[in-house]
């Protein structure tokens, strides 16, 4: 009998990790292309960041947060749902335990009213990822970006030449 009930147990175990891995091959292909330039599978996600590192943040739409860090590193958040009024008010608060901002952490968007803040959704994280700064050149600014080019350095004459 408790062999059965072994093998009745790592047969449900098996149909279970069967579904979730079919739920996880389901991918919507629109959004991962609006969240990031390249595919997260072949990134190492970050479950936290040390806030005394973050230099400052810019915000992409009501789903997506750049953090830039001290050190030049660059992580891109991707919000589990929209947060409205986030891309609007381009603010938002957190607060955090040990100076680590995580990805089970929230966020609140904060509203400007007649001057003062409040508070607006409450917004989870994910993960944190590794991005370069290309790739946030490009969330930020779009195709565009790449087409404008550096002007080139001219070199002026000295005035004692003349």
């Amino acid at each position: 009998m408790k062999q059965a009930i072994t093998a009745l147990a790592c047969l449900l175990a098996l149909m279970f990790g069967m579904t979730a891995v079919a739920q996880d091959d389901a991918i919507d292909i629109d959004a991962v292309a609006s969240a990031a330039t390249v595919d997260d599978v072949d990134r190492e996600g970050e479950r936290c960041i040390n806030t005394s590192r973050i230099r400052n943040t810019h915000v992409v739409d009501d789903k997506t947060i750049l953090f830039y860090m001290r050190g030049g590193d660059i992580y891109r958040n991707t919000l589990r749902f929209a947060c409205p009024g986030l891309k609007r008010e381009n603010r938002f608060s957190y607060k955090v335990t040990a100076n680590r901002l995580c990805g089970v952490d929230s966020i609140r968007v904060l509203e400007n009213f007649g001057g003062s803040f409040t508070f607006g959704m409450s917004c989870g994280l994910t993960q944190f990822y590794g991005i370069s700064a290309d790739e946030a050149d490009f969330l930020r600014y779009g195709e565009r970006h790449e087409l404008q080019e550096e002007p080139e350095a001219v070199d002026l004459p000295d005035d004692e030449e003349e």
